[in-house]
């Protein structure tokens, strides 16, 4: 029998990856003029594709709960994809948000090899834990271990899928007082400051365990929502926007 509430959480699911993809689709009309800008804005838009694939990944998960299809394999497959996708991601965003606050590309290296050893941890979590079923819950379906690894080591590695792109984002926004145009400013308030409210309401719902409220879980999607389509205001600004502010989009950039 389906579950409504799963079945909800699909159609978002497959929103937001539709949103999410849009939004990476986009921001490829920008011209970067120097070959490091490029490479950073390229890394942004395979965060914005990355995070398409992963959503839409969890999202088909909970259309196959929904309709009864639990089939172990295919969401082990599901989940090691859309953890591979996670990591490559975050590399993406990291690298643009550290690009922009040094302007350097000398940090592709080390977030490199950083991401390729978490995902290698990512997947060794997985299989060491060893699947044994899929249970649906009323908003996700959920892979039960035979053995789930704890400690420090995997703390610190779940708070690793949220701290960096919140310090990330912070040091952006450092750069607000020293930015001199309204475009500049305008950019780096609503870039820095949709990702710090939308990873650190994540970081902090799970602190306080509200995953398992109804309205947590409605509200949660929607702020991702909210983010992203902030952050394609941020270098597509509406025409209103544009007139009482003085700022410009990137189809404007000379």
């Amino acid at each position: 029998m389906t579950q409504p509430t799963l079945l909800i959480s699909a159609i978002f699911g497959c929103a937001a990856a539709a949103i999410y993809a849009y939004v990476g689709w986009r921001l490829g009309q920008r011209a970067v003029a120097t070959p490091d800008g490029r490479l950073a804005w390229r890394l942004l838009r395979v965060w914005w594709f990355g995070l398409a694939g992963t959503t839409l990944a969890s999202g088909l998960m909970s259309l196959l709960a929904a309709t009864g299809v639990t089939f172990l394999p295919i969401f082990v497959v599901l989940t090691y994809f859309s953890l591979l996708l996670i990591c490559v991601a975050l590399w993406g965003l990291v690298y643009y948000l550290v690009y922009l606050f040094t302007g350097s590309r000398r940090w592709l290296a080390p977030l490199t090899i950083f991401y390729i050893a978490y995902g290698a941890f990512l997947m060794y979590y997985i299989t060491a834990s060893v699947p044994i079923r899929v249970q649906a819950e009323p908003w996700t379906a959920t892979i039960i271990y035979r053995q789930t690894l704890t400690g420090p080591l995997v703390i610190v590695v779940l708070v690793l899928l949220v701290v960096p792109q919140l310090l990330g984002a912070l040091a952006y926004f450092s750069l607000y007082f020293r930015a001199k145009g309204a475009t500049q400013k305008y950019r780096i308030l609503m870039v820095s400051w949709s990702i710090i409210i939308w990873f650190g309401i994540a970081l902090a719902a799970s602190a306080a365990g509200l995953a398992q409220y109804d309205w947590w879980q409605i509200l949660s999607r929607l702020i991702g929502l909210g983010a992203a389509l902030a952050i394609l205001m941020a270098y597509l600004p509406p025409a209103w926007l544009k007139r009482r502010y003085g700022v410009e989009g990137i189809k404007d950039e000379g």
